[in-house]
């Protein structure tokens, strides 16, 4: 690692342990968390080359984000990344995943869709999951193919995404070519054993605000509910997965869980881990190598599956 990446990720771990791990571990509102990731939102600048417009998606608000020299295009092909962003389910918006969005638009050519499903505790389950599943739906409806559709999500909107598959699949609702799932959180029972191993580790996610956020989001229903938590859920018939996760995260057992479950299930993965690095480390790359070179690798992923 060169020398610059090494400062810059020293000073990002410092960062995000003063901004957001410890003010996880207080018993702040839920609505503080909200409002803090909507002003650090301000710092994830989106691409300059990359067109933004708001929509409706299902009756759901979204945004819709590709290349400007595409806009007008109608020969360019036709495909899509439906994204669910995180926010632990009580957070995130539009605004915070729009350079995320961006960045995957411009570098794998796809017309990207980030959805503003509704948030908990003011909406539960399954509110944010009725809302995915509209907005999948209106693709499919708006003349997208399924095998032109990739899903994403990161962290809680990966439970998202991996429960929308396994709804589909049981609905006999065709499935997309594939989907991403970046730091995903898929099991509410948070018994994963790096959550001890990376507490001191990980420098932006605590127990305490994983366990609020997935209460706050399943009300009434357990915690192993394989609603509430999708790794729990029977996977096969899957479409292929591409899983990236940091090793210093507390839930890197979530993803090496949902990686070798999925395996078994017969479901081709990718489970990349990147050693040293953290939470949605992604949305960094305008400072870390290695966050361009986890893009380049969604990108590359996007546009190996859909056809």
């Amino acid at each position: 690692m060169k020398y610059i990446d090494r400062v810059a990720k020293t000073a990002i771990k410092l960062a995000l342990k003063g901004s957001f791990k410890f003010p996880s571990s207080l018993p702040l509102p839920l609505t503080f968390f909200r409002n803090g990731m909507e002003l650090s939102s301000a710092i994830f600048k989106t691409r300059s080359d990359v067109h933004v417009e708001s929509i409706s998606l299902g009756g759901v608000s979204a945004e819709r984000l590709m290349l400007k020299q595409n806009v007008n295009k109608t020969d360019l092909p036709n495909y899509a990344l439906l994204h669910f962003h995180g926010g632990v389910f009580v957070a995130g918006s539009v605004r915070t995943h729009r350079a995320l969005g961006g960045e995957i638009a411009a570098r794998s050519g796809a017309t990207v869709f980030m959805l503003d499903y509704r948030l908990a505790p003011e909406h539960q389950y399954p509110a944010a999951f009725d809302d995915c599943l509209a907005a999948y739906q209106a693709l499919l409806t708006k003349g997208y193919l399924s095998e032109q559709i990739v899903l994403g999500g990161d962290s809680a909107g990966g439970a998202l995404v991996l429960a929308l598959l396994v709804a589909l699949r049981e609905r006999n609702i065709p499935l997309p070519a594939a989907t991403i799932m970046i730091s995903p959180f898929v099991d509410m029972t948070l018994c994963g054993s790096s959550f001890e191993i990376n507490k001191t580790r990980d420098p932006m996610l605590t127990k305490e605000i994983l366990q609020r956020g997935a209460d706050a989001y399943r009300g009434n229903i357990q915690s192993a509910d394989a609603r509430i938590s999708p790794v729990l859920a029977e996977l096969e018939g899957l479409p292929p997965m591409l899983i990236q996760v940091g090793s210093e995260e507390v839930l890197l057992d979530d993803s090496s869980q949902l990686a070798k479950h999925a395996e078994r299930s017969g479901v081709k993965v990718t489970h990349h881990v990147y050693a040293g690095m953290w939470h949605n480390f992604q949305m960094f790359n305008a400072l870390l190598q290695t966050s361009n070179d986890a893009l380049d690798e969604i990108a590359q992923f996007i546009k190996d599956h859909v056809r």
